[in-house]
């Protein structure tokens, strides 16, 4: 059995899979409080025998990245971990947030080709999520941040083949960016959204991390599919340890887990 380090803010996830075996006994989830200094927590993963470390705690990922000696062309593009794996030639960083977001909504039958997607939110996460449903080929992305040179500099070397508006949210066109588009996914939970535009025909990521955000309860309530931070943390979980453990992991094996949490 592997020694998989857990490093995040999150309280209730930490302690839910706190000792988490999967039933073929090849990984053991062992908490770590981020508040520790990261730096010698990292250091003591390989003299301690740990396989290596789900970083899920963004405002580490970036030093977490720092700190490995390789890494995958994901992780360099956003310059960012949130996976990094013991090896004897030294750390590999991976980052795997984009992958989980399209993982998330392939389990929910979602087809991104031709769809028209909004993003809410700037920074490393939006951008790897923009990434990756560009590179699943949606028709139309839209990132809407606090203004717009972050929305620009996330929305930056996407597929050609996706067409792309990057603006502030406060511009009077995301209204009808919203109201035109197939998915909404708000990377960033201070970000507000004006419920008149959500509808059943929209499906809602909301990575706010309440159990049930007033976003997504009212896209519920209208026939909305939705999905939460805790379905994404599933596949991220999941495509970490296939990358740490070289073993394929089902986010089957956490959504149970996750869900009992909100």
């Amino acid at each position: 059995m592997h020694l998989v380090a857990l490093i995040s803010h999150d309280t209730p996830l930490g302690q839910a899979l706190s000792g988490f075996r999967d039933e073929a006994q090849r990984v053991y989830l062992h908490p770590v409080s981020p508040n520790r200094d990261l730096d010698k927590v990292i250091a003591a993963l390989e003299p301690l025998d740990f396989a290596g470390a789900l970083v899920l705690e963004p405002s580490l990922q970036t030093r977490a990245f720092e700190l490995a000696q390789r890494s995958s062309l994901d992780a360099q593009q956003v310059q960012s971990a949130d996976a990094l794996t013991v090896t004897p030639g030294g750390l590999i960083a991976e980052h795997n947030f984009g992958r989980a977001i399209g993982a998330a909504l392939r389990g929910v039958d979602w087809d991104a080709r031709g769809a028209s997607v909004v993003v809410l939110g700037a920074g490393t996460g939006a951008r790897a999520v923009s990434r990756e449903l560009s590179s699943l080929g949606v028709r139309k992305l839209a990132v809407l941040a606090t203004n717009r040179p972050s929305a620009e500099q996330t929305a930056a070397n996407l597929a050609a083949s996706t067409e792309i508006t990057a603006t502030a949210k406060s511009d009077p066109l995301a209204k009808s960016l919203i109201e035109n588009a197939d998915l909404l996914l708000r990377v960033d939970p201070a970000m507000s959204v004006d419920t008149k535009l959500l509808g059943p025909h929209l499906t809602v990521v909301d990575l706010s991390p309440q159990a049930m955000s007033p976003l997504r309860a009212h896209a519920m309530s209208l026939g909305a599919l939705t999905l939460s931070l805790r379905d994404v943390q599933a596949q991220q979980i999941a495509l970490s340890l296939n990358h740490i453990l070289g073993a394929r992991f089902a986010a089957e094996s956490f959504l149970d887990v996750l869900h009992a949490l909100e």
